[in-house]
């Protein structure tokens, strides 16, 4: 085994993991990313031919990153849409038990 293959099979997690986050598989992204870096807390110093693949982890991980943030920042508007949703729904509901409270002071 070569001194650097440790780290190509990190780039080989690192491309799973970009997988599963553009596939929007959080859960099994998760998992891959603890599998990662559990893997890589086990390497210690890298050697200069594994420079290469720690150029190709520094890529993916910003892919990484910038995947999860664009499905974080969906994620927080499509709940601000359901917040304010539930808001609306309530003034409906509110005016509506007003409305029926009116009809049952005139019968």
């Amino acid at each position: 085994m070569s001194p650097e293959a440790p780290w190509a099979d990190l780039v080989t997690l690192a491309e799973r993991e970009l997988e599963l986050a553009l596939d929007g598989r959080w859960e099994e992204t998760m998992e891959a990313s603890t599998r990662r870096l559990e893997a890589s807390l086990a390497l210690g110093t890298p050697p200069a031919a594994a420079r290469p693949h720690l150029e190709r982890l520094l890529e993916l991980q910003q892919q990484i990153t910038a995947g999860l943030t664009v499905a974080r920042a969906h994620t927080a508007r499509q709940l601000g849409d359901m917040n304010r949703g539930r808001t609306a729904m309530r003034g409906y509901g509110s005016a509506l038990g007003t409305a029926q409270r009116a009809d049952l002071g005139r019968a």
